[in-house]
C-alpha cells in the first residue's frame, strides 16, 4: 500500500497527552507548529506560513516521547500523513491534518540533547517447528535452526553488562 510519508520540523505547540488505547497500547499525541521561513533580499528572513498538525505516536515511541518532550521543544517528526474532512454538529466543517509518527526527536540544529538508551524488552518465547527458524515453519535458504535467535540478539546489540564479555571474546 502506498502511503504519504512526511517530515515536519517545528515546535511542540501543546502539552503532551499520554494515554492508552482500549487494548492497553501506549499512545501519545500533541500538536506541533511548523513555520515556513523565506529569505528576501534586502529584508532578511521572514516567517510566511504556520501549519499546525496533530502528531500521534504508538507503543514504545509514545512512551519515549512522553518522557522526552515538553511544550515549546524544537522537534523533527517523520511519519504517515493523514488528512480528513470533519463536520461538527453545529454545521462547522474543516480539515484535520495528522501525522502518525514512526520517528521523532529533538531538532539538534537548535540545541543539544542527551540520549539515554533503554533496556531491551524481553521477547516472548515462540514455539517453533524442529529445524525451522520461526513459528510458521519457514526456513530460509541459509537459515540454521538458531538463526532467529542470532538475528534478534544482533539487532538488540550488547546489553550494558555484556561489554566486558564482548571485549574478552574479541581478544
Amino acid at each position: 500500500m502506498n502511503e504519504t510519508t512526511v517530515t515536519f520540523v517545528g515546535n511542540v505547540a501543546t502539552d503532551i497527552r499520554a494515554s492508552h488505547s482500549r487494548d492497553g497500547v501506549p499512545m501519545t499525541s500533541f500538536r506541533m507548529a511548523s513555520t515556513t521561513r523565506r529569505f528576501e533580499r534586502g529584508r532578511g528572513f521572514s516567517d510566511v506560513d504556520t501549519i499546525f498538525v496533530t502528531v500521534v505516536c504508538w507503543r514504545q515511541l509514545a512512551e519515549h516521547l512522553a518522557s522526552s518532550l515538553a511544550k515549546g521543544d524544537p522537534i523533527i517528526v517523520t511519519g504517515r500523513l493523514r488528512v480528513r474532512q470533519w463536520t461538527a454538529d453545529g454545521g462547522r466543517s474543516g480539515t484535520a491534518v495528522e501525522v502518525e509518527a514512526v520517528a521523532a526527536g529533538h531538532d539538534l540544529t537548535r540545541g543539544v540533547s542527551t540520549f539515554t538508551r533503554t533496556a531491551a524488552r524481553a521477547i516472548a518465547a515462540v514455539e517453533t517447528t524442529p529445524g525451522t527458524s520461526d513459528a510458521t515453519g519457514y526456513r530460509g535458504p541459509d537459515a540454521g535452526p538458531d538463526s532467529a535467535a542470532i538475528a534478534v540478539n544482533a539487532a538488540a546489540g550488547p546489553l550494558p553488562d555484556d561489554s566486558a564479555a564482548a571485549q574478552e571474546s574479541a581478544a
